[in-house]
């Protein structure tokens, strides 16, 4: 079996989140219940059962959102992938097991978690932070009902940047994630992609428009990302003990105000998700775990760098594999 010289953590973010994600690893570990507990608490109602299906206190606490609306998505993502971490590392600890891990990355949402299990922010002030990020991203998404996003993919590989970067331009709209070799998403007046992805259809490539409640991403969110640099100069960010390899930037950030600014633009820039990856590659990262609900992020890497290891935790089975390769690499 390969020895792993360089591990890569990954966090998935907005629209990886299923109902009964963490079901399993709540049932199985008091650490993962403790965390829902205190999301719960800090946030005022019951994500709990929002996530698994399950009242932590046996009982409703009048409240039961949409795990599919932004202001409910963000949290439920951010505490169970961190949850899934928890698990992961108690169970690498019992089983004497070091995970030594190089670098860490999340895409958008994801970025927090990352920091997160970096040490550079508390689990209150990161799952408060999110909640504003949330709140600020759909009040102002709210106020465009005529823009949107749109994915745009191409199953045999040949989707140019550059080709992108020119319809936008040509069509007044934006760039908001670059995903991989095969998808990009872009995002602006829903009127002007439609035109886009028409001309896209000529060119053999598909474009989906995309069940989002705004333009995120993209300039026209930079009053949220205002808002919430109020939110980000006043809370408690620390250096981080492990880089981050970064969603705008793609530098690989630990100072405290690096990772605020990072914060604060990727709310209205591009998400280079792609490109992060790539030097994460470069970097000599040569296996990648996704830790959270789905697979989302390693089917992208998958797509970028198709020779690198790649794994996921987010139930039992996938935790009891991941932590198997682990052991045959210590």
């Amino acid at each position: 079996m390969a020895k792993y010289e360089k591990i890569a953590l990954l966090f998935p973010g907005q629209g990886s989140q299923y109902p009964g994600m963490g079901k399993e690893l709540y049932e199985n570990f008091t650490c993962v219940r403790e965390i829902y507990e205190k999301a719960n608490r800090i946030l005022g109602y019951d994500l709990t059962r929002q996530c698994i299906g399950k009242p932590i206190f046996g009982k409703k606490l009048g409240h039961k959102g949409d795990l599919n609306e932004t202001v409910y998505t963000q949290p439920a993502v951010l505490t169970t992938s961190y949850a899934c971490y928890k698990a992961m590392e108690e169970t690498c600890r019992q089983n004497g097991i070091k995970l030594d891990v190089a670098l860490l990355a999340g895409h958008s949402l994801g970025e927090y978690t990352a920091l997160l299990v970096s040490g550079a922010m508390g689990f209150e002030t990161c799952l408060k932070l999110v909640r504003k990020r949330a709140e600020y991203m759909s009040e102002l998404g709210r106020g465009y009902p005529d823009a949107g996003l749109m994915a745009i993919i191409d199953r045999n590989g040949g989707l140019s940047y550059d080709r992108i970067c020119d319809l936008c331009r040509d069509f007044e709209v934006y760039i908001t994630l670059n995903n991989s070799k095969r998808q990009i998403v872009v995002g602006g007046s829903k009127k002007q992609l439609s035109e886009m992805a028409r001309q896209l259809e000529r060119e053999k490539k598909c474009a989906t428009m995309l069940n989002v409640e705004g333009p995120f991403h993209t300039p026209i969110m930079k009053p949220a990302a205002s808002k919430l640099k109020i939110e980000l100069d006043k809370s408690n960010v620390s250096i981080a003990s492990k880089p981050i390899v970064a969603n705008v930037s793609t530098d690989a950030i630990v100072d405290p105000d690096h990772i605020r600014n990072e914060l604060y633009r990727q709310v209205f820039e591009v998400v280079d998700w792609r490109r992060s990856m790539e030097k994460a590659v470069r970097n000599g990262g040569n296996l990648f775990i996704e830790v959270g609900p789905k697979r989302v992020l390693t089917n992208l890497l998958k797509d970028i760098e198709p020779t690198v290891s790649r794994m996921n935790v987010e139930d039992m089975k996938t935790l009891e594999r991941t932590v198997r390769v682990l052991a045959s690499n210590n």
